[in-house]
């Protein structure tokens, strides 16, 4: 866990994109949809209705994979106040550790969070712009790293939702 006392003054910073943020981005919209396109899958196949299956799974694309997600320009910046992605604060004190991964041939930084229920945040890293050795050596001197943290479901979608 971070301490405060623990933390040195350094500052990284990059621009990047991502297409993690649904145009509908609502917890509430994928629910809801969730529960629709999933009751009509269950009742498609209660009801042996192939082409009502169909239908359903061609929903559950449309409404769920991340292609039809805009790609959205990420600000990142670290220091020692903490994390901050397009100006949404995330402080030192909500963070155990870290993990750098690579998928492919992109890099990711992943924060492991405190709290259990909590998702941690993963963010792209442009490694032409940043110096990746020196990134994870200011972020040792006061988090924890870590290997394999990242969530499996986490990994899947990276690697086969690009």
């Amino acid at each position: 866990m971070a301490k405060e006392d623990r933390i040195p003054s350094f500052s990284f910073s990059w621009v990047t994109t991502s297409h993690d943020e649904h145009p509908y981005g609502d917890i509430l919209w994928h629910l809801f949809w969730g529960v629709v396109v999933g009751a009509s899958i269950l009742y498609s196949i209660i009801a042996k209705d192939f082409l009502f299956l169909v239908i359903s799974f061609i929903a559950l694309f449309f409404f769920f994979h991340p292609i039809f997600y805009e790609t959205k320009e990420l600000k990142i910046v670290l220091n020692q106040e903490g994390i901050s992605i397009n100006n949404k604060k995330y402080t030192w004190d909500e963070i155990i550790g870290f993990e750098i991964f690579k998928i492919e041939d992109k890099y990711y930084l992943y924060f492991v969070p405190k709290h259990i229920f909590t998702i941690g945040a993963i963010i792209p890293i442009e490694e032409f712009l940043i110096d990746m050795e020196e990134l994870r050596k200011t972020l040792r001197e006061f988090l924890d790293e870590y290997e394999e943290a990242v969530p499996k479901w986490e990994l899947m979608y990276r690697r086969f939702f690009r």
